[in-house]
């Protein structure tokens, strides 16, 4: 069975499909790319900004123009907001978020299988557990949050996936160690509020100690900065590099006035202090973050405030996005700011973004950098550092998947780092064959 999955949005879309995938052996699936022609096509959506429902409508038509005989299914947030109005773009089937679960049954089912009961944590934590197509990855995402309470006044994602849900730290741990049985380095930590995690005694900071003990290299997805406490800090600070010395602190905006109105629960100096208290107690430490563009109701001076508080806090990267109104949020009721306006202020935080990416980055010319090797391409290593850059590494000789190696920067490619193998630090663990 040729199997093709889009992934759009979050890590934890990401997640999400690769369970699914994996829970589908019944169908012998071998995965192609959506371009390849396939006989089962799933749309994993996402919902965040108009963009984003724009690509979701893009990926449905052309997988319909391309796979004309395929069984289309297509889930994830934009299904949740649209529902059955998607079957008109060429969906057969439409998985709202709340049905995810019920996927492997759906698709079973249209195909003429049995849908026998699937290995998987409880139904709010679908997407977590059995992951089949990770036993040849360096990096796999672990979901142990799911759902949101902030009710930030721009943001949808609430109603789309719901209340907050926490995994049990036994069942993450149980995971993490399978994964790491198949040849796994590194685990990402992901959830869509991922700092709020519960599940743990310790919180957060006490299931990365966790995952610490059992050997695994540690990397936290996007976090909110209300809920990055001086313990998590002191966890990385105690671990890194193997807690990866990398936090992703969502700002949205720098300004005081839009981050009250906006319901975001911190304001410029908590932000200030949390990143300063993470670049003294954290070697290596490096931000990144995201602004959005063109908040309802935000001013001139307020939008060249947060160009202002960009360049104080010196991130290594920052994606900025372009406001654009959800449907029944409240920001979408407030003043809007023009369009254009919107645009042209989200240019300026690019072009911002650039200057102090390449500042900070410049001075890791001649330097010696540790690398985990994802992937082999002819004499070269390919992966990231404990601080996040992108790395292709010349002269690899023995190195492979997995290895973490040193290597000697001596060029730079935009948010990439250019240089060769000087020695392996670790050699990885053994891949272990494909549980069967």
């Amino acid at each position: 069975m040729r199997v093709a999955v889009r992934t759009l949005g979050c890590k934890v879309n990401q997640v999400e499909s690769d369970a699914l995938v994996g829970m589908l052996k019944a169908l012998e699936p071998v995965v192609v790319e959506p371009e390849e022609g396939a006989d089962l096509f799933v749309i994993n959506t996402c919902a965040v900004t108009t963009t984003a429902e724009a690509t979701a409508r893009k990926e449905i038509r052309r997988a319909r123009r391309a796979n004309p005989e395929a069984f289309i299914v297509v889930t994830g947030c934009y299904a949740e907001l649209e529902g059955e109005a998607l079957k008109d773009l060429g969906a057969d089937v439409v998985v709202p978020n709340a049905r995810k679960a019920e996927l492997p049954k759906v698709i079973l089912e249209h195909f003429g299988l049995p849908a026998d009961p699937v290995t998987t944590p409880p139904h709010e934590f679908w997407g977590a557990g059995e992951r089949g197509l990770l036993n040849d990855r360096v990096r796999a995402f672990l979901k142990v949050q799911d759902g949101c309470n902030a009710g930030c006044a721009y943001c949808i994602i609430p109603r789309l996936r719901g209340r907050e849900r926490h995994r049990a730290h036994t069942d993450a741990l149980a995971e993490a160690e399978a994964l790491l049985r198949t040849g796994v380095q590194e685990i990402v930590l992901t959830g869509v509020r991922l700092g709020s995690y519960a599940g743990h005694p310790r919180g957060l900071a006490g299931l990365v100690e966790d995952l610490v003990a059992l050997g695994a290299k540690v990397r936290l997805s996007s976090i909110e900065p209300e809920d990055t406490d001086t313990a998590l800090l002191e966890v990385i600070a105690r671990h890194a590099p193997q807690v990866r010395p990398h936090l992703h602190l969502s700002l949205q905006t720098g300004n005081d006035r839009l981050l009250k109105l906006m319901g975001r629960r911190y304001d410029k100096a908590y932000y200030r202090d949390l990143v300063r208290r993470a670049y003294d107690l954290i070697p290596g430490f490096a931000l990144t973050t995201d602004v959005i563009a063109g908040l309802p109701t935000e001013t001139e001076a307020e939008h060249q405030e947060t160009l202002a508080f960009l360049e104080e806090l010196q991130p290594v990267r920052v994606h900025a996005f372009t406001y654009t109104p959800r449907p029944k949020t409240r920001a979408a009721r407030l003043p809007q700011v023009p369009v254009e306006v919107r645009k042209r202020r989200t240019r300026e935080l690019i072009a911002l973004a650039h200057e102090l990416a390449a500042a900070r980055i410049r001075p890791k010319l001649g330097t010696r950098v540790e690398v985990l090797v994802e992937r082999i391409r002819g004499d070269e290593a390919l992966g990231h550092t404990p601080d996040y850059y992108e790395v292709v590494a010349r002269g690899r000789g023995e190195a492979r998947p997995g290895d973490t190696v040193w290597m000697r920067v001596d060029g730079i490619r935009e948010y990439t780092l250019l240089g060769y193998v000087e020695g392996v630090k670790e050699a990885g663990r053994t891949v272990a064959l494909p549980v069967v």
